[in-house]
């Protein structure tokens, strides 16, 4: 193979977040968990590819109630009613590549950007580029800025 069995990488926001990003293609353990893990004083959110339909909250620091709520994706989030008729129905993988394609689809007919766009990938590729250097070098490297709409920007 000619790619890394482990990554890790410490990412500096703008905002002054600190966050951490780790990938193996060799830890025993789970086969597809891909995981975003967000935490700060008022609360923190957790997604996992493996629970595609489900999104954790936990809000506040009153003790009595503290702990994650599940939230279910249901019919109230915009295109995913077309696979799910109720809250907590599956929906896999491909059926969220069918919707990205429809979004694809609608930007190219519309000359409105929706996600994912070309600058995401590129900003993704810049990324993955900074990250490169740093193990290079062991100093902090900007991320590239690129042209187009983002995810972000829209």
């Amino acid at each position: 193979m000619e790619n890394e069995d482990y990554v890790g990488v410490l990412a500096r926001f703008a905002s002054g977040a600190v966050g951490t990003f780790e990938s193996s293609r060799v830890a025993v353990g789970p086969r597809a968990e891909y995981v975003i893990e967000v935490y700060g004083t008022g609360g923190s959110v957790r997604w996992n590819f493996q629970r595609l339909n489900e999104l954790e909250v936990c809000l506040g620091r009153n003790d009595e109630n503290h702990g994650y709520t599940t939230v279910m994706a249901g019919p109230e989030h915009g295109e995913f009613a077309r696979f799910q008729p109720g809250a907590g129905t599956s929906m896999g993988f491909d059926d969220l590549k069918t919707i990205e394609a429809g979004l694809f689809l609608e930007s190219m007919a519309s000359g409105k950007q929706l996600a994912p766009s070309a600058a995401d990938g590129w900003s993704a590729a810049c990324l993955a580029d900074a990250a490169e250097q740093s193990a290079a070098d062991g100093a902090w490297h900007k991320v590239g800025s690129v042209s187009g709409t983002t995810t972000y920007d829209a």
